[in-house]
């Protein structure tokens, strides 16, 4: 474990000193960055969280701190990403520090976030376009985001936040999961009567396969569902949804960029390290052993010479699919899959819950 976290706190540290902008994924091994964070830049600040709270170092609250000032215009954004920009970001780094002014940022985003809900549909959205017509998109994605949520009712006790992260979780297993557990990536809906139009993919292979990264948002966004509703419901979906995801693994652990692609040549260590993540919480809330053994068994393929970017390249990880369709971060480093990668270990470490 020692060697892995000098690996990791090494490629942080180069990163610290070249990074200008938000790193988001790579290209040909280099980062590629976003000025605004996009959807992704709280990870980079929660990973230097994650190595402060690892070491100790006051350089990686300090940095923290100066990234996460960055990103704090944007807790007024209507995007249902908030919660991956400002629950790594913000709400870690209040849970780290205790610091009221992080916690108070967290919470307008979480405001701003609840604001996001569509009156007939119940689902957390945004708008988009479809035939030049505006309509309603709500993404598998968005139950990683409702931990924003969560986290707001436990620290104000407003039931709104809890009430809205719940039923958009119920609407979710009514229409997003399949009775396979496989799950669908894209909903759009009418915006005047919350009848859904279609369901589809954007990112995996086929509207009715299986993306394997969307499964693995899935499987974490339930159990965290579950820990605070604490409704067994959501338990009993993160099991199945946890059971496809391991039955259509392959022999090192790591799954292809979605499990219907016939051809199997692209993996997503960044599904992997979602999903290793979330088994581990899922195993503690369901006291089932089976869930930790195959996260470790993810654990160890991503640690190995395969997958761990000991010396190639700017990111942690190698072997991530952003975008397969729209050839994005195509056998890349992803910056999600870095974070929740050293999140899953910080777990086994017993650093965090």
């Amino acid at each position: 474990m020692n060697n892995i976290l000098e690996i990791i706190l090494d490629k942080v540290n180069k990163n610290i000193v070249n990074l200008r902008d938000f790193p988001h994924i790579t290209k040909n091994g280099k980062w590629t960055t976003t000025k605004d964070g996009y959807w992704t830049g709280g990870f980079w600040v929660g990973l230097l969280w994650l190595c402060y709270k690892i070491t100790k170092d006051k350089k990686y609250k300090e940095l923290a701190y100066s990234w996460a000032e960055r990103l704090k215009g944007r807790r007024f954004d209507k995007t249902f990403d908030l919660g991956f920009l400002f629950y790594p970001s913000f709400v870690l780094g209040y849970k780290f520090t205790g610091d009221e002014n992080l916690g108070r940022i967290s919470l307008d985003a979480a405001k701003t976030l609840s604001t996001l809900v569509h009156k007939k549909s119940k689902f957390v959205y945004c708008v988009t376009y479809l035939n030049g017509e505006k309509v309603g998109r709500t993404i598998i994605d968005v139950m990683m985001n409702l931990p924003l949520l969560w986290w707001a009712f436990e620290e104000t006790g407003n039931g709104i936040y809890y009430d809205i992260a719940y039923t958009h979780s119920i609407r979710t297993i009514e229409e997003f999961i399949r009775g396979s557990y496989s799950t669908i990536h894209v909903i759009d809906f009418d915006l005047d009567t919350g009848n859904i139009i279609r369901k589809i993919t954007t990112q995996g292979y086929r509207d009715e396969s299986c993306w394997s990264r969307g499964q693995a948002w899935a499987i974490y966004g339930f159990a965290l569902a579950y820990k605070t509703a604490k409704d067994k419901i959501f338990l009993k979906t993160a099991k199945k949804l946890a059971s496809y995801f391991i039955e259509h693994l392959p022999e090192d652990y790591v799954p292809y960029w979605d499990f219907n692609d016939p051809e199997k040549s692209v993996k997503d260590s960044s599904a992997a390290a979602i999903a290793s993540s979330g088994l581990l919480t899922l195993s503690n809330l369901s006291r089932q052993e089976r869930f930790k053994e195959i996260a470790m068994k993810i654990l160890n393929s991503l640690s190995s010479k395969q997958y761990l970017a000991k010396g190639d390249g700017d990111g942690i990880l190698k072997h991530g699919c952003f975008h397969k369709p729209a050839g994005l971060g195509v056998d890349e480093c992803l910056i999600w899959g870095d974070y929740y990668f050293v999140e899953a270990l910080m777990k086994i470490m017993g650093e965090l819950e």
